[in-house]
């Protein structure tokens, strides 16, 4: 009896294991394009609104920011990378309204990540 039971705790110590090393592997199929490539993919986009403080401020600049597209070309995440704080709402407001055509991979419709450049000038 104690045998079958160790065999089950060894057996599920080792599922556990493999859902550890296989988990990474789920995340990975994202696949990560160059701004150029991803902006050749936009079918629909949403220009930022210039925020108002901005604008008061005189402030102008740029704007990275990382996006996940899913596999139907919807903006699934946006966060920005760099630049100016005061433009980081109307970039991420924006972005997530954007589509893009689906990436395609043998055959198979793919989740891709990128960086979107928002460029704020008066």
């Amino acid at each position: 009896m104690k045998v079958n039971w160790m065999n089950g705790l060894l057996n599920c110590a080792a599922a556990i294991a493999i859902t550890a090393i296989c988990a990474p592997q789920a995340l990975a199929q994202s696949l990560n394009i160059p701004t150029a490539s991803a902006m050749s993919r936009v079918a629909k986009k949403v220009a930022p609104l210039f925020p108002p403080a901005a604008k008061q401020l005189n402030i102008s600049g740029m704007q990275d920011v990382e996006i996940t597209v899913d596999e139907s070309g919807s903006v699934v995440d946006a966060k920005v990378l760099k630049g100016n704080a005061i433009f980081s709402a109307a970039s991420l407001a924006a972005v997530k309204q954007w589509k893009f055509t689906p990436l395609l991979q043998d055959g198979a419709a793919k989740s891709f990540t990128s960086v979107i450049v928002f460029n704020y000038s008066k």
